[in-house]
């Protein structure tokens, strides 16, 4: 039996979602890859080092805090972490789940020390690790060169060499949670349902964010929200105002989700956002900024055919909402195949086949 200790942070939904699959499929993971995983809860690098020095297991899986301060200071300790992990036990096998939602970070440094650095979203063209963004990401960049946001305080890159770069691979992003592999199992209600089930044109409720390191944030969704002003007077919208002094309740936004027809979901810190999983689980037609240069899994991304694609300055976002309203089979046949193709990658157990080729 080979052991595999996990240690990282489960203070918030985020790390917990991507842990969830590792207990869900403790017994799975334990009889067909013979593999034994103990949990450990480590909310610092400090905390990290201590568990992983005291086991000598096999293999190891890192999640920190996402939360962290990410200082030069902080940096240091953790590539000084993860380096004495590596050297204390060579020969075991060392996995860095990576906490950061962008397509980049600011952990590359410690590549040299792990044996797989395991990203939520990767670059579909693995060179653009090697290129410089304003901010740190092709995202970023076209906020900075498109919208003129100011990015001066924030970066979220680290350099890396060639020689570590397919150290670096999609792992499994926020839609492996429990709650939407359970949901994916419930009754679908059709998108031309003619029942009052459907009562909501539009959705996007979604936190603006306000102050602080969140500017960039703010700016962004704002003009998303408000790229949707055109059709209020024509639809059925339930979207955010101008900041976050009117979030609805987390009752509210799933009464009003489960009956919306779109869910536009655009950017958060990173492309994908929980919303994009929340929509394919409600049986609602997801509306996203392009996700073509992006690889994740699962992937409910394919352009056209499980979601539907807009600009990334949200130009064409009023033509395909009132498009696909007006459509309601061509959105229909949209919502199925995501459904399915999500379905499919719990039915064909994706993450299971991950793990055993990390692991051999």
């Amino acid at each position: 039996m080979t052991l595999a200790i996990l240690v990282g942070c489960l203070n918030d939904n985020i790390t917990k979602a991507q842990i969830d699959p590792f207990l869900y499929y403790k017994k799975e993971l334990k009889n067909h890859l013979n593999l034994k995983i103990k949990q450990y809860v480590a909310q610092t690098f400090e905390e990290i080092d201590v568990i992983c020095r005291a086991h000598n297991s096999e293999i190891v899986f890192l999640l920190p805090s996402w939360k962290e301060s990410l200082s030069k200071e902080l940096l240091y300790k953790a590539e000084k972490v993860v380096r004495n992990i590596k050297a204390d036990y060579p020969t075991r096998k060392l996995i860095f789940i990576d906490p950061f939602a962008q397509a980049n970070t600011n952990y590359f440094s410690l590549l040299p020390h792990v044996d797989y650095f395991i990203k939520r979203q990767c670059y579909k063209e693995l060179n653009n690790y090697n290129k410089k963004f304003i901010g740190g990401s092709l995202f970023t960049d076209f906020l900075s060169k498109n919208k003129h946001f100011d990015f001066s305080n924030w970066d979220v890159s680290s350099e890396l060499s060639k020689d570590n770069l397919h150290k670096i691979i999609p792992g499994w992003n926020l839609g492996i949670a429990k709650k939407f592999r359970q949901s994916l199992l419930k009754k679908s209600i059709p998108y031309f349902d003619k029942t009052p089930k459907k009562t909501v044109d539009v959705f996007c409720r979604l936190s603006i964010g306000d102050t602080g390191s969140k500017l960039w944030y703010s700016q962004y969704r704002t003009i998303a929200v408000e790229a949707l002003n055109p059709l209020v007077a024509d639809y059925r919208v339930a979207k955010s105002g101008k900041d976050s002094s009117n979030l609805v309740s987390r009752r509210q936004y799933n009464s009003e989700i489960k009956r919306s027809r779109i869910v536009f979901s655009p950017f958060g810190w990173g492309e994908a956002c929980w919303r994009d999983f929340e929509a394919v689980c409600n049986d609602c037609l997801l509306i996203k900024p392009s996700m073509a240069h992006i690889v994740t899994e699962p992937n409910i991304f394919v352009e056209g055919e499980t979601y539907i694609p807009v600009r990334w300055d949200f130009s064409d976002l009023e033509e395909k909402c009132r498009y696909y309203l007006s459509h309601p089979n061509k959105a229909d046949s949209v919502i199925k195949k995501a459904k399915e193709k999500y379905q499919d990658y719990f039915k064909q157990k994706h993450f299971m086949k991950k793990i055993k080729k990390i692991i051999y």
